[in-house]
């Protein structure tokens, strides 16, 4: 099995997904959720922020002068209302570069007692003609990944088709009123079903639905 391979013993997993992290071509950044303080940086991240790893840990992102403060509350408000935030089109304001079109994905990790973001980045200002097309079907292609393994996991618990078809919209970043559009009833219809399925769940908050799924055995 891969866990008793030599090779793994003398490169321990944590080492090898701290070497991927830190040469991943695409850009990689961790911070703290409560002030966005950079803690770690990959060399992606540096060169498109043009900066040294030293004028950059330590630092939040709002001191770098990258995007407006009320730009990163868009992904904080989506990881609130679903647990994660996907390709949210931000403008990234780098030195010697000028104005960068980007799609940010974030993900909370929560270590000991406080919490963090891994943020992964996509440069698009090639395509800024076409920016909202180009997101749309990233977020298809991605959703639609994600719903493969969602249905799966919904099927263990005791959900209506109603409240499945719901609870996948849902997890994969419907509000309740783009779930109502979309399946032709009433949002407070959606929002009776979303509290029944969190009932079925064991879950309190709307954004527990996907990490519940995620962490499930």
């Amino acid at each position: 099995m891969f866990m008793n391979d030599e090779r793994t013993k003398k490169f321990p997993i944590k080492n090898l997904i701290s070497e991927f992290f830190m040469q991943s071509p695409i850009p990689m950044s961790i911070s703290k959720a409560k002030d966005g303080t950079y803690v770690f940086v990959n060399d992606a991240a540096l060169k498109f922020m043009g900066l040294k790893r030293k004028d950059v840990i330590g630092r939040k992102s709002s001191d770098l002068g990258h995007y407006p403060t009320e730009q990163r509350h868009v992904f904080i408000e989506a990881i609130r209302e679903q647990g994660f935030a996907k390709n949210i089109p931000l403008e990234l304001n780098i030195k010697n570069q000028g104005v960068l079109h980007m799609l940010f994905s974030v993900y909370p990790v929560t270590m000991g007692n406080e919490t963090f973001f891994l943020s992964v980045a996509t440069d698009v200002s090639d395509y800024k003609p076409s920016i909202k097309k180009f997101h749309n079907d990233i977020f298809l292609k991605l959703t639609a990944q994600d719903s493969k393994f969602i249905k799966t996991k919904l099927k263990k618990y005791r959900l209506t088709p109603r409240q499945q078809e719901i609870a996948l919209l849902s997890t994969t970043g419907h509000s309740d009123g783009e779930i109502a559009k979309k399946i032709f009833i009433s949002e407070y219809t959606v929002k009776d079903h979303m509290k029944e399925i969190r009932k079925v769940l064991g879950v309190r908050r709307r954004s527990e639905l996907f990490p519940k799924l995620v962490n499930m055995r």
